[in-house]
């Protein structure tokens, strides 16, 4: 079972609970609940686990143990070879995109609904065309019956109780191809420079620990967190109002290539001749930058 690997794992490595939590930067109480089998890992942790016994994320899932509790699912694809990815996502609460040092793509579907709410929705990939396209269906014939009624839950308001997160395989990924509507969107964690595109609807975009190029397309204000750490990063906004937090550290040059587009500053020094930078596109649309 993973609880029983974890644990073992952490052991074989001379790591107590507290040295493992700090190296995840989790709490102690979430390393005693994944090893006692009381709560598991997402899949961003998972990855963060396998870096830290310094092992594949497939070693780490050897036994062969698949998430599918009440509230999760866990689903994996094998890639054959360099592709372009296109994930098409429907409407959910959160989107985080990562890529590990394995040969799969993996999906998790979890929902804070009880009994197997994540049925909801269902993945499926296809290939076509040079791409491996990773899709992400709300199933119009599945309802959530609310407990308390004993009436349907609507279709929009079940949606907006899934988190999806996606380990796509880094050796393979050459440009990765996002859409879809998110209340929160996080990229994170890619290790070597990549071509990534999003397009659709985000509110709330956490970037960090990313290399490569990122284009951001939203059709709605944006609270935007980075820290930086992207080669280019082009934000193409459209009759949006919008906040960008760039961390305390981060060193990038923000320049304005829109039309009827106001950049203001506050609290932020640019750095015009910095090696990273930031591109702003649109018309009739406003950022300000700030320091987190």
């Amino acid at each position: 079972m993973l609880n029983e690997r974890i644990r073992n794992l952490r052991k074989q490595n001379n790591l107590t609970q507290e040295q493992l939590a700090e190296k995840l930067n989790v709490s102690r109480q979430a390393i005693t609940k994944w090893e006692s089998g009381a709560g598991q890992p997402d899949i961003g942790n998972l990855k963060a686990l396998a870096q830290a016994f310094d092992i594949s994320y497939d070693e780490l899932l050897s036994d062969g143990d698949i998430t599918e509790r009440d509230n999760v699912s866990h689903t994996e694809f094998d890639v054959f070879g360099e592709s372009n990815f296109e994930i098409n996502c429907d409407c959910v609460k959160e989107l985080n995109v990562t890529a590990g040092d394995f040969e799969k793509i993996a999906v998790e579907i979890r929902t804070d609904l009880p009994d197997k709410a994540y049925h909801l929705a269902k993945v499926r990939l296809e290939n076509g065309r040079g791409k491996d396209i990773a899709v992400l269906k709300i199933l119009p014939d599945k309802k959530y019956i609310r407990e308390e009624t004993g009436k349907p839950m609507s279709k929009q308001e079940a949606k907006q109780h899934l988190t999806v997160n996606i380990i796509l395989p880094l050796a393979y990924a050459d440009k990765i191809e996002l859409q879809g509507d998110a209340e929160l969107l996080t990229i994170h964690d890619i290790a070597e420079p990549k071509h990534i595109e999003f397009d659709g609807k985000a509110h709330i975009v956490n970037v960090r620990n990313a290399k490569g190029h990122l284009e951001l397309t939203s059709g709605v204000d944006m609270e935007i967190h980075y820290d930086g750490s992207m080669e280019q990063f082009d934000i193409n906004q459209l009759s949006a109002v919008s906040n960008l937090y760039l961390s305390k550290d981060a060193r990038v040059n923000v320049y304005n290539k829109g039309r009827s587009y106001d950049l203001i500053f506050d609290g932020y020094e640019n750095v015009p001749d910095a090696e990273h930078q930031i591109e702003l596109n649109g018309r009739k649309t406003e950022l300000t930058v700030r320091s987190e």
